[in-house]
């Protein structure tokens, strides 16, 4: 087992139990806006920690490989949903979030991690916020709501303010982590070429 993998991964792991525990109160009050859709108003953004976990899983898939786009979203969300407390959608959430890491991985694996590569991951990223959403939604009119066309068009119109900040809070989430990373991998790349070529320079 690759040790740098692991010291990663649950370095990921701790940043999305602390995150998804503790940043909670950081959070700003929700914008009093709001929408009209068949007939039932709005709010425009409902706030919520999902972009911590949501990161963390696509770092874990873009970094870390496979194996790891797996554990480390299943690990975040055991132990946070061990303080929350969680019922059976957390079969949808849970998986949801793996999702997001596989679709990390999937991109990282043709992608390497660069500068030039962001506007690819960025759109891994949104990808994966609405296949988690899509995803989790459909587990919840399951659980909550009729089993009929109008149930589930219900339950999706209530969800598009959960949805808004989903895609909003990741995406600033994505630029804020993978440039600074993608940066700090490409330096430390050109440096390892500068010491190449300085070893094997012909004396």
């Amino acid at each position: 087992m690759d040790k740098r993998k692991l010291s990663l991964a649950l370095s990921l792991v701790i940043i999305g139990v602390v995150g998804r525990i503790s940043f909670r109160e950081f959070l700003p009050d929700a914008p009093h806006l709001y929408i009209t859709l068949n007939g039932i108003t709005l709010p425009i953004l409902m706030m919520d920690m999902f972009f911590v976990v949501a990161i963390v899983s696509i770092l874990s898939g873009i970094l870390l490989g496979k194996r790891y786009a797996f554990a480390v979203p299943l690990a975040t969300m055991l132990i946070t949903d061990m303080y929350y407390g969680n019922n059976y959608i957390l079969l949808f959430t849970w998986s949801g979030f793996v999702m997001i890491g596989l679709i990390g991985y999937l991109s990282g694996r043709r992608n390497p991690l660069s500068l030039k590569n962001i506007p690819t991951f960025f759109g891994a990223g949104i990808a994966g916020v609405l296949l988690y959403d899509l995803w989790t939604n459909f587990g919840c009119w399951l659980g909550w709501y009729p089993h009929t066309v109008e149930g589930l068009l219900l339950c999706y119109t209530l969800a598009i303010p959960f949805t808004l900040w989903h895609l909003l809070s990741t995406s600033i989430a994505i630029m804020a982590t993978l440039v600074p990373v993608a940066y700090l991998c490409e330096r430390h790349a050109n440096i390892n070429l500068r010491l190449v070529k300085e070893l094997t320079k012909p004396q």
